[in-house]
């Protein structure tokens, strides 16, 4: 059985997975623009899109800019949860 830790984490790697992608098709950018604005791999953007990695904040103050947002936006829905 997960611990609450390990769900929690679970649950906030699909929220963010989620905004992530609504965010992108939002403003109709490639996973690849995002990656490369944000300076990080393709494949780093992917996982953390597929809700497989949960990103440092650095990464995420890196990834927010690229799709028009503020961190805070970034973060409101796993905020509101």
């Amino acid at each position: 059985m997960k611990s609450e830790i390990q769900l929690l984490n679970s649950i906030g790697k699909v929220l963010l997975s989620k905004r992530l992608s609504l965010a992108a098709d939002g403003i109709k950018v490639t996973q690849e623009d995002i990656a490369f604005n944000a300076g990080i791999s393709t494949r780093q953007y992917g996982k953390l899109e597929r809700g497989e990695a949960m990103p440092t904040l650095y990464t995420l103050m890196k990834i927010a800019p690229t799709l028009q947002l503020s961190l805070s936006e970034l973060c409101k829905q796993i905020e509101e949860y």
